[in-house]
């Protein structure tokens, strides 16, 4: 464990530096943003259309990868509202929140899986995230979107403005181009991927920097308790859903460990923006988030410990 402690750790100081440089207002908040913006919108988007469209996949599980992290999300997600009320009435929380609750306990953070793959499994692993992406991304936008129509107090949403939010999602769009091109065919010119890696190089240390922007750490203290529980949902109860959906599934080996990573990482910040724009609780998915990073520096290396896989 100690081992991956180690190897973990560089991911981790490199999301503090993001904070401390936040805090000393050595970029300012505007700048923040548009530095977040373009690794959702553009660097990220580029890692994963590369890694997907130019993967060999032919040892690679890719249907019993994405049926078990369809089985862990859906079971993630629908126990939580099928135990609605018992849940908002033991947290003592309003339906806006459940909605973080439920955010903060399914959802993936991207930026920080990507960082962390090639540090434990090599840079050829990031094609195995990529199919960790484009199995869940599409899946949690829209299971999100029906829970915060539901439980955010919103009206109604009309198929078709769902539809287009989900397409519009870079991860998404991203993702499902890769698989289009892979399913064509065709290989990847190779100044396209000499492209691609120029965008993409720069997107790792970029993203965690931000990640570490975005943390809130005078506030996290503020309603503790469904930011607690959802810390353990989603860094302890979600790797082990996942784990046992690719147990089922019969997936073994390097696999099984970068889909139990993408499980074990904190919540996406796509949460707070969903939050936002439907009615939830979006600072209470901000301080989930904080806590979820600090929490995720112990819990990340233990999962992987615990499951044997990594060494």
């Amino acid at each position: 464990m100690t081992t991956i402690f180690l190897a973990l750790l560089p991911v981790f100081i490199v999301i503090l530096v993001g904070y401390a440089l936040r805090r000393f207002e050595v970029i300012d908040t505007a700048q923040w943003a548009g530095l977040d913006h373009l690794c959702y919108f553009v660097l990220f988007p580029a890692i994963i259309f590369k890694e997907i469209a130019a993967a060999d996949f032919a040892n690679v599980p890719v249907l019993q990868m994405a049926g078990a992290m369809a089985i862990a999300v859906i079971a993630m997600i629908g126990l939580l509202v099928l135990l609605n009320r018992p849940v908002m009435a033991v947290l003592k929380i309003d339906g806006p929140q459940f909605t973080s609750l439920v955010q903060g306990a399914a959802r993936w953070h991207t930026f920080i899986a990507f960082a962390i793959i090639p540090l434990l499994f090599g840079a050829e692993a990031l094609s195995l995230g990529a199919v960790s992406a484009a199995a869940m991304t599409p899946l949690l936008n829209i299971l999100c979107v029906i829970v915060m129509a539901r439980f955010a107090h919103e009206t109604y949403v009309e198929p078709g403005k769902l539809l287009l939010s989900i397409l519009k999602n870079p991860f998404v769009f991203s993702s499902l181009g890769g698989v289009a091109w892979q399913l064509s065919g065709l290989h990847v010119p190779g100044m396209a991927l000499q492209v691609l890696d120029m965008i993409g190089r720069g997107a790792l240390g970029l993203a965690l920097l931000t990640v570490g922007a975005g943390l809130q750490l005078g506030s996290v203290v503020k309603a503790w308790p469904p930011i607690a529980a959802a810390t353990v949902l989603k860094l302890l109860a979600m790797p082990a859903l996942m784990a046992g959906a690719l147990w089922l599934m019969g997936v073994h080996g390097q696999a099984f460990a970068v889909a139990l990573l993408c499980a074990a990482v904190p919540t996406g910040s796509g949460a707070y923006v969903l939050a936002r724009k439907m009615g939830g609780d979006a600072p209470m998915v901000a301080n989930i988030l904080t806590m979820q990073v600090i929490a995720a520096a112990l819990t990340i290396p233990l999962v992987l410990w615990l499951a044997g896989a990594t060494t």
